[in-house]
C-alpha cells in the first residue's frame, strides 16, 4: 500500500501583529537586470540612477562605503558581474580582482527604488578592505538604514547563492531591525538537550525557540520532544549568527505517517484549508474585530460544513475537485448563502439563501485564493472569530491556552 506524509495540524489561539504595508511603485528598475551596472537603460546606468543613489543614501551613512559601492565598482579595479533579479529586488556584486573576491562588496535594491540594503565583506571590522589580524577570516556585513543588521562569515554572496540567502537571512534579519518579526515555516526534529537555552527543530528549516517562552510551551505540548515538527511562525533573526529564533506560533504541525487520507473528501480539505482568513491586501491587524473583512472556512464541520464571506454565511453543499495534500490543491464548492447560521438548516434544505459556486485554491505557502482574491490566514482570535466557528472547533484546530 502506498504511503504518504500528512499532517496533523494544530492551530494556536494568538495575539500577533501584522507586518508593513508595501511601499508603492513610482519607478521600475526591472530593465537593468542582466546588464552590466555601467550599461544605459535610457541613457542613465543603474549605478547613476536616482532612485538607485536614493535608496543607497538611506541604507549607508559611511560617505567610503558609498564610494565603494557606486564608484569603485565601475573602476578598473574591480571586477563586476551582471545585475540579476530576486523576487522584487535588483541584486549588484562587485570584488577587487587582487583579492581573489575576498574583498567584495553588494546592493540589494527594490526594483521601485524604495529600499536598499549592502553588503560589504573583507577582512576588518564593518566590511573594510583590510584591519584584520593575522589569523582574521573574512567575513561580511549587511547595512541597512545606517546600521549593520547582520554578519556572516563568507564574502558578500554571489549570483548563484543570493537567492537563498536573500530568502532565509537578509529579509528575515532586516525585518528584525526594522521591528518587524517575519512569517516563516520552521520544518524539523524538536530537539530540547541539556544544557540548551532553549529549543531548537533541526532540520532543512531549522529554527531555535527561547526557553521558558509560549512559543517552547506551544510547539512542545503540541508536537512532543523527538517529533518530525512543522511550525508555522513569526521569527526574528540574529544579526551576529542569522539563527532563526521564534517570537510568535501561528499553527504547529506534526508529520504523521499514515496509510492513506481519511474521512470525507470535504474532510479532507478541512484539514488543509480550515481557519480564519483576511483579505491579502489588508492583512490580520486591519481585519481584526470587522467580520466584513475576514474570511472563515470551516469545511470539516461534521454535517455543516460552512464558509463565511464577510457578513455572508454559506451552507456548503458539495465539493469536488483535486486530491486534497500538502502541495496544495484546487477544489469547487457549491454553496448556499444567507445571512445568518441561524438560516442554517433552510439554507441546506434549499428554503432560503442564494446558490453559488466558488473556487478554492489551497497552497503550501500562508496565502490561499478564493474566486482569484488572495486571502492571509491569520492566527485565531477569540474576539473575532464567528460563534459557530468556535463553537465546534474543526478537526485541525485546537485551542492551547497556557
Amino acid at each position: 500500500m502506498k504511503r504518504q506524509l500528512t499532517l496533523a495540524t494544530a492551530l494556536v489561539v494568538l495575539m500577533v501583529g501584522a507586518g508593513p504595508g508595501s511601499a508603492q511603485n513610482t519607478v521600475d528598475l526591472q530593465a537593468y537586470a542582466g546588464r552590466y551596472p555601467w550599461d544605459q537603460v535610457e541613457g542613465v546606468s543603474f549605478l547613476d540612477n536616482p532612485a538607485v543613489k536614493s535608496a543607497v543614501a538611506g541604507a549607508l551613512i559611511d560617505p567610503d562605503l558609498r564610494q565603494r559601492l557606486l564608484a569603485d565598482t565601475g573602476s578598473g579595479n574591480a571586477i563586476s558581474i551582471p545585475v540579476i533579479a530576486v523576487g522584487d529586488y535588483l541584486y549588484m556584486r562587485a570584488f577587487e580582482a587582487a583579492s581573489g573576491g575576498d574583498v567584495s562588496w553588494g546592493l540589494l535594491v527594490s526594483r521601485d527604488g524604495s529600499d536598499a540594503v549592502a553588503c560589504f565583506s573583507g577582512f576588518g571590522e564593518g566590511g573594510a578592505k583590510t584591519g584584520g589580524n593575522a589569523q582574521s577570516s573574512v567575513r561580511s556585513f549587511w547595512y541597512a538604514d545606517g546600521d549593520i543588521f547582520l554578519t556572516r562569515r563568507s564574502t558578500c554572496p554571489g549570483n548563484e547563492d543570493i537567492q537563498d540567502e536573500v530568502q532565509y537571512r537578509v529579509l528575515p534579519a532586516l525585518a528584525t531591525l526594522r521591528g518587524e518579526p517575519q512569517y516563516e515555516w520552521c520544518f524539523g526534529v524538536l530537539n530540547t538537550g541539556s544544557g540548551m537555552a532553549g529549543s531548537a527543530i533541526t532540520g532543512d528549516g531549522a529554527c531555535f525557540i527561547p526557553a521558558d517562552s509560549d512559543a517552547q510551551r506551544l510547539v512542545t505540548h503540541t508536537c512532543g520532544e523527538g517529533k518530525i515538527c512543522l511550525v508555522e511562525a513569526l521569527v526574528s533573526v540574529d544579526g551576529d549568527d542569522g539563527q532563526k529564533l521564534i517570537r510568535e506560533v501561528l499553527s504547529v504541525n506534526q508529520a504523521i505517517e499514515q496509510a492513506a487520507p481519511v474521512g470525507s473528501y470535504l474532510e479532507q480539505a478541512g484539514s488543509f484549508a480550515d481557519g480564519i482568513y483576511a483579505n491579502g491586501k489588508i492583512g490580520c491587524d486591519a481585519a481584526n474585530g470587522a467580520a466584513h473583512e475576514q474570511v472563515s472556512i470551516h469545511l470539516s464541520r461534521k454535517a455543516r460544513p460552512a464558509v463565511q464571506l464577510g457578513e455572508r454565511y454559506c451552507a456548503v453543499i458539495d465539493a469536488a475537485g483535486d486530491a486534497p495534500n500538502p502541495e496544495g490543491f484546487q477544489t469547487t464548492l457549491q454553496i448556499r448563502c444567507g445571512s445568518s447560521p441561524d438560516e442554517d438548516a433552510a439554507l441546506r434544505g434549499g428554503a432560503a439563501g442564494k446558490a453559488d459556486i466558488v473556487v478554492l485554491n489551497v497552497s503550501s505557502a500562508r496565502e490561499i485564493s478564493l474566486q482569484d482574491s488572495s486571502l492571509l490566514r491569520c492566527p485565531i482570535r477569540q474576539s473575532s472569530a464567528p460563534e459557530w466557528w468556535l463553537s465546534e472547533p474543526p478537526a485541525n484546530v485546537r485551542a492551547i491556552q497556557f
